[in-house]
């Protein structure tokens, strides 16, 4: 197939969990025979240069459209009375409509892939076959951070753009022959608006490293790992709560146990929860897996958040038992206390990370499982042959 595939954010290099999904997409299909153009915004030359130096041996060919902060912040800000939502009109571009239309009308694409509801309204009345990455119902997520941010104006911001998100999320998949969804819950966050009948769960995968190096690494005592980037407010909340409610807990019971928050761009917030070497904020690190491999126990206690968490399933295949709340399990459908350990409650956090601690063998048993779940569930091919035949199916229909 020839496709055209849309994207907010350069993919290359993947840093972000939305970058690295249509990176590992990109290589896939093109591995699988496929010819793919790239199209999506970039900061500066710089990161053009980098996308154009990680994908440009992949891509047939990529353009880079230049987004201004500034611009895009008054597009967000002068369009706020109307029904858009602010994430789309933020990424609202002439030039990006411009080479949207020309490339299509040039060239011979069997169909169009779009990634997220930001960039849907460059591709929705597209006369071709055309899918589009959901990924998570954004009011869902949305609507999670309203009720758990303190500071007003936040809270403000989350209800405006809730409200925006909730019509528009049903209304736009209507537009596409088939739209992704990282989990049942995302769809019936969906359907709680209106039904969504081209919706599928096809969520993305993640790396799994080799199981010698993971086998082979040095396991430091007491070590509980979080990771993920830290200037997002899902994980910001994620590592606060862990830090101040339940980790105090442990220590009770384990003197020696350190928490690591391992992750790029840690806001304020974050880097005040350090106290070395209690508590160790890394800041970017070469490689994730370095610090998965070498903890005992890691967390992902989410109160905030839907979809596919990839900090579980990047921990689940370095054989690491995960204590996760309900929440950060909902896209990936772990079996409790088989796959992971499932609590809500501070005390009951606490108390499996302790039970994990101090007890070798049933941290082997839960990390065994969780590595095994890991392989056969959430690899990248496994979800992208799915993606790959929906769109051949979708193909075929319109031909």
């Amino acid at each position: 197939m020839n496709l055209l595939v849309l994207s907010a954010r350069p993919p290359w290099p993947p840093t972000m969990a939305d970058a690295m999904t249509v990176d590992r997409l990109v290589r896939f299909l093109v591995d699988r025979g496929h010819r793919v153009d790239l199209l999506c915004f970039v900061a500066d030359e710089a990161e053009e240069r980098a996308l154009r130096e990680g994908l440009g041996g992949v891509c047939h060919e990529i353009g880079a459209v230049r987004l201004r902060k500034l611009r895009s912040y008054a597009n967000t800000a002068l369009t706020l009375p109307g029904s858009l939502p602010m994430q789309v009109q933020y990424y609202r571009s002439a030039e990006m409509r411009r080479r949207v239309a020309s490339w299509v009308a040039e060239r011979d694409y069997d169909a169009v892939y779009t990634h997220l509801i930001r960039m849907a309204e460059y591709t929705r009345h597209l006369d071709l076959p055309k899918v589009m990455g959901v990924q998570i119902s954004q009011a869902l997520n949305l609507g999670r951070m309203r009720e758990h941010v303190s500071d007003p104006l936040r809270k403000l911001f989350y209800s405006i753009e809730t409200a925006k998100v909730r019509p528009y999320e049903v209304k736009v998949c209507a537009d596409f022959d088939r739209v992704f969804l990282c989990g049942p819950s995302d769809i019936a966050a969906l359907e709680q608006t209106a039904p969504v009948p081209n919706a599928l769960v096809c969520p993305h995968g993640q790396d799994v490293p080799p199981l010698d190096r993971v086998r082979g690494a040095r396991r430091e005592p007491g070590a509980i790992v979080i990771s993920g980037v830290m200037s997002t407010y899902t994980n910001v909340d994620a590592a606060t709560w862990f830090a101040e409610e339940i980790f105090p807990l442990v220590e009770k019971e384990v003197p020696e146990a350190s928490f690591w928050v391992v992750g790029r761009n840690p806001q304020r917030r974050v880097q005040t929860l350090a106290r070395p070497p209690r508590v160790v904020v890394t800041g970017e690190v070469p490689d994730v897996y370095e610090w998965l491999c070498r903890a005992q126990v890691a967390v992902a206690p989410l109160r905030i958040g839907a979809g596919m968490q990839n900090k579980v399933v990047q921990a689940m295949a370095c054989e690491l038992p995960v204590v996760a709340t309900p929440v950060a399990n909902e896209g990936i459908g772990g079996v409790g206390d088989e796959h992971l350990l499932l609590r809500d409650s501070p005390e009951a956090f606490a108390a499996a990370i302790v039970k994990l601690l101090g007890d070798a063998a049933y941290r082997e048993s839960i990390g065994r499982a969780a590595r095994g779940f890991a392989e056969e569930n959430w690899t990248w091919g496994a979800h992208f042959s799915k993606l790959e035949k929906v769109v051949e199916e979708v193909v075929a229909s319109h031909r």
